[in-house]
């Protein structure tokens, strides 16, 4: 009886330890999937309500900005690609 405890034992022990094999590698597509995107707040309409700056950055450098004054002129200079960073500069009245 002791003998057949200690054998379910350790075949219960062995399939809990997952004695599969090496850990299966991911696949090359999987591997190779990078998220570059976050979620980002709204992009502001330039207007008559505020003033703004954004930034635009491309792996943490910024690669564009975008400035927008209380007449409505919105000048840009660069990209407008990849993540931003909004900025108020103030209320428009």
């Amino acid at each position: 009886m002791f003998k057949q405890s200690a054998k379910l034992s350790c075949v219960v022990a062995l399939v809990l330890s997952g004695c599969g094999g090496p850990p299966q590698e991911p696949s090359p597509t999987e591997a190779s999937e990078v998220v570059e995107s976050t979620e980002q707040s709204l992009l502001w309409a330039c207007g008559a309500s505020r003033s703004f700056s954004r930034y635009w950055y491309v792996n943490n450098i910024e690669v564009g900005r975008e400035d927008c004054y209380c007449d409505g002129t919105l000048y840009k200079f660069g990209k407008q690609t990849g993540r931003y960073e909004q900025v108020q500069i103030s209320y428009c009245y």
